[in-house]
């Protein structure tokens, strides 16, 4: 009966438009209220052990490092190197916008993050190239998608806290399986390029052109290979930022609580004292946008936490397991259930308390049929950073649209070609365990 009307609030509370966070909360709190034996108490005390945690303090500094990383020049050194790099191909700034996003998720570790902070260099760009607004936005969008799998995902410090997986092997498993996804993007904007007939430019003469010309391949190499140097002299104190965080985890010298204070500290000396693009006004702003980001995250995380309690009291593990086991006994068939689940939840809730609720009542089933849970971890991952993407509460899509200064609606058909491919990677993610276990 409590479950029955938790779940029934949560939906009418989220029909009615309230905020997710506020919706599984108060639909929580009702239900346990009023019809379950648990102490109201245990709400408060679980809403507090929800945040109350030292991995969890990596969340806030991440997104810091991530505001302060926008905002100093170090994203827009990370554009100018992508482009350095890739700016030859058919739809060349689609995907020095998505190689942009690559870099920037390996200091993020946020979808949104990496969206917001490409989005805001590489949309008017893309526009200025041709591109039509809506797919400007929905191409960025996508190329957010690799920070919740490419280290130091925060998806993987959320994962890693519920279930009591190592963050570290997490980590090193999201490296293939991330830039497995970013691959699928990149080649998803080519064709989409090459069919919309949008910037199909050439390379003539070390620049680019609308005419196909001739160059000797010596030519074209040296001048690729002077750019390429430019851009990593100007942007190399960025570029070090990935190697000195995942290096300094791998390594063993910090843990990733300490790896994202680290990125903070990293991120505001290069920032202020080498770039020189932060003054007292920047540094207050950059503050306040990431105290704004991290309140709606811990409210998330704090009252996913209760939510997750409560479903824990009502079996709902159980449950699964036992409706899973009773469906099938293949396992490719159970694994095809708990993706499309996982998808259908990533449809309405946002990565946080979507993982806090789903890994503790998915687990024991996956590994009862053989998955390693640090498998598992990246196809949450990825399963829920596709749902960044996917209606109706695509976090990503809303970034999109408010960069671009449109609206979703216009982005949804292409959402479609992105989502059938990434959902794709996402089957190769999850029946090609290797991807994710070679480096663990």
């Amino acid at each position: 009966m409590a479950l029955t009307v938790m779940l029934i609030l949560l939906f009418v509370f989220m029909l009615a438009g309230v905020p997710i966070g506020f919706a599984i909360g108060g639909s929580t709190i009702a239900a346990i209220y009023f019809f379950t034996a648990i102490p109201p108490v245990t709400i408060g005390l679980q809403t507090f052990a929800g945040i109350n945690s030292f991995t969890i303090v990596a969340i806030p500094f991440f997104m810091l490092a991530g505001v302060i990383m926008a905002r100093g020049g170090i994203a827009r050194r990370i554009v100018n190197f992508a482009n350095s790099l890739i700016d030859f191909v058919t739809g060349a700034v689609g995907c020095v916008a998505i190689l942009a996003s690559i870099f920037f998720g390996t200091v993020s570790g946020s979808g949104m993050a990496t969206a917001s902070a490409i989005g805001g260099m590489m949309i008017p760009e893309l526009k200025r190239a041709g591109y039509n607004p809506a797919y400007a936005a929905t191409l960025v969008c996508f190329g957010g998608i690799v920070g919740p799998v490419l280290p130091p995902s925060l998806a993987f410090v959320i994962y890693g806290s519920v279930t009591n997986v190592s963050i570290a092997r997490l980590f090193l498993a999201g490296i293939l399986p991330g830039l497995l996804l970013g691959l699928i993007v990149l080649c998803v904007n080519i064709w989409m390029c090459k069919r919309m007939g949008t910037d199909l430019r050439k390379y003539h003469q070390g620049e680019m052109a609308d005419e196909v010309v001739q160059v000797p391949m010596l030519i074209s190499m040296k001048n690729r290979a002077k750019r390429v140097a430019v851009a990593f002299k100007d942007g190399i104190w960025a570029l070090l930022a990935p190697l000195i965080i995942l290096g300094g985890i791998y390594s063993g010298i910090f843990t990733p609580t300490e790896a994202a204070c680290v990125s903070v500290v990293y991120a505001f000396l290069v920032s202020v004292f080498i770039y020189k693009e932060m003054g007292r006004k920047d540094i207050y702003e950059t503050i306040l946008d990431a105290a704004v980001l991290n309140g709606i995250t811990s409210f998330l995380l704090a009252y996913s936490t209760v939510f997750s309690t409560f479903m824990a009291f009502e079996r709902v593990p159980q449950r699964i397991s036992i409706f899973l086991d009773n469906l099938t006994d293949n396992p490719i068939i159970i694994m095809l259930t708990v993706n499309l689940i996982i998808l259908i939840i990533g449809l309405v809730l946002d990565l946080v308390p979507a993982i806090i609720i789903m890994a503790p009542l998915m687990l024991p089933t996956v590994v009862g049929i053989g998955v390693d849970p640090i498998h598992f971890g990246v196809i949450m991952a990825a399963n829920l950073a596709i749902g960044l993407c996917t209606p109706p509460y695509g976090c990503n899509l809303f970034v999109g649209a408010a960069v671009a200064k449109i609206k979703m609606e216009t982005m949804l058909p292409f959402t479609i070609p992105f989502l059938i491919a990434t959902i794709a990677g996402l089957m190769i993610i999850t029946f090609v365990p290797w991807l994710s276990m070679v480096f663990v």
